[in-house]
């Protein structure tokens, strides 16, 4: 084969530029520290890489989406310690305010304290993150309790977040669930007000049979009767005698005038469609949840007419009638019905109200009746309370995973991105021997002229 002197030419210029470029190449990874800096450099480990840091971008996602719930929560954890403080407080005042030996000034004295600590609950129920109120719901721009009125305003919907791909988790807690005047009552009867002097009728009864329009007409037949009234399953009945052609109300007042009667009898129109009068009967004893059991016996017809149904019609903290608000007439203290102890036990908003009025009434039996209502709902505080930090330590476990998962997604991406360094340096210095070389055998070589050739 002919070798021509512009064939050496060519064969330096291109070694030099394999050389050069295998340089460049060994440089640009020293510089970046990366084995691949661009698809051509090894296209499916680029895939993988670009499939690793999408992993991680979601994972700081995540990260930052658990570290906003457990802001809200971490709120929530700070105000139920709050609100547990104000339950002892207010139970330790209403214990004061239940002593025989306190009169009507010391009641109203510490019901200006019970009041200070209503305030202080609006307040932890108006609490906020950032410019945001942890109790509202979705309405995270209002204030979930109004101050005027202590009704709720926000809505009870769970504000979640994605904490993984397959994990939401709710970061606040409804105001719903535990503040504000109202609630959601279960109706087992139609609603109805009446003004009841006891302090709590915690258990009732309503005569069954079909609707009747006038209370003071005849309900019963000529024959009269006589109904056992017991309340709780250890008392001796007590006998009421009904007269012949004897009305409801003449009913009502028959029970209510018998010596050593364990109930109270109402009559009201238990309809707001039609006129359907009843007579409603309440344990005297405040705070009773024992059944109340009326055995009819006499005439035909008043059997069938005072049906009373203690199964079926028997009103306590599982069942409660609708009409739920604790005084509807402010300048009557005895104004009441049979829902509130459902919502007083579940709402420390409530609780402090009616433990508040009783001190302002010097009610000694409510303010009783006001120690159970706080001791229902500081237990009520404390489950919400624990699931609160079962939420946290949830967020914790999460927080834990994603970071063991990050550390290994960092790992598996380091060992297809980044470059060896040792391996780069030792292939860099045999270019740059190859090159320190080629140079020297090109210049004794290409300083030959057609001189030398031809002397």
């Amino acid at each position: 084969m002919r070798v021509t002197t512009k064939m050496f030419y060519d064969r330096f210029l291109s070694d030099l530029q394999k050389n050069l470029s295998a340089m460049y190449d060994a440089n640009e990874k020293l510089s970046t520290g990366k084995r691949i800096n661009r698809p051509s450099d090894d296209p499916a480990g680029m895939a993988r890489i670009v499939g690793y840091k999408a992993t991680l971008l979601s994972i700081g996602q995540y990260n930052r989406s658990i570290d906003s719930a457990k802001s809200y929560l971490g709120a929530l954890d700070g105000s139920f310690v709050n609100l547990t403080d104000v339950l002892t407080r207010s139970r330790e005042l209403a214990v004061q305010g239940a002593n025989a030996t306190v009169d009507a000034s010391s009641r109203i004295a510490i019901g200006k304290e019970v009041r200070a600590l209503f305030e202080t609950s609006v307040g932890i129920a108006n609490t906020k993150v950032g410019d945001r109120y942890i109790f509202s719901g979705y309405l995270t721009n209002s204030a979930p309790i109004s101050a005027n009125t202590g009704e709720f305003q926000g809505d009870s919907n769970l504000f979640e977040l994605d904490i993984s791909p397959s994990v939401k988790i709710a970061a606040n807690i409804p105001a719903s669930a535990l503040f504000s005047f109202s609630g959601t009552p279960t109706q087992v009867l139609p609603p109805y007000s009446k003004e009841i002097t006891d302090p709590d009728p915690h258990g009732g009864l309503v005569s069954g049979g079909p609707a009747f329009a006038n209370p003071a007409a005849a309900f019963v037949g000529t024959g009269g009767g006589t109904l056992s009234i017991r309340v709780g399953s250890s008392m001796a009945s007590v006998p009421v005698t009904v007269a012949p052609n004897a009305s409801l109300n003449d009913i009502a007042a028959a029970i209510n005038a018998t010596a050593n009667s364990p109930v109270r009898a109402q009559v009201v129109d238990v309809s707001n469609t039609r006129t359907d009068y009843r007579i409603v009967i309440a344990p005297v004893q405040v705070g009773s949840e024992d059944q109340v059991s009326i055995t009819a016996a006499g005439d035909a017809s008043l059997i069938s007419s005072l049906n009373y149904d203690s199964a079926a019609k028997s009103m306590s903290r599982q069942n409660n009638i609708v009409n739920y608000n604790y005084i509807t007439d402010t300048a009557n203290g005895n104004y009441y019905n049979f829902n509130n102890n459902y919502l007083n036990e579940n709402n420390i908003i409530r609780a402090l109200h009616f433990l508040n009025e009783a001190l302002n009434n010097n009610d000694q039996a409510r303010v009783r009746k006001g120690i159970d209502y706080l001791s229902a709902v500081s237990e009520k505080v404390y489950q919400l309370h624990a699931e609160v930090g079962a939420r946290l330590n949830k967020l914790d476990a999460e927080k834990n995973f994603l970071g063991a998962r990050e550390d290994d997604t960092n790992v598996t991406l380091s060992n297809d991105q980044d470059a060896d360094y040792s391996r780069v340096v030792s292939e860099m210095q045999q270019r740059q021997t190859a090159l320190e070389a080629l140079r020297t055998a090109s210049r004794d070589t290409f300083r030959t002229s057609l001189f030398d050739f031809i002397r």
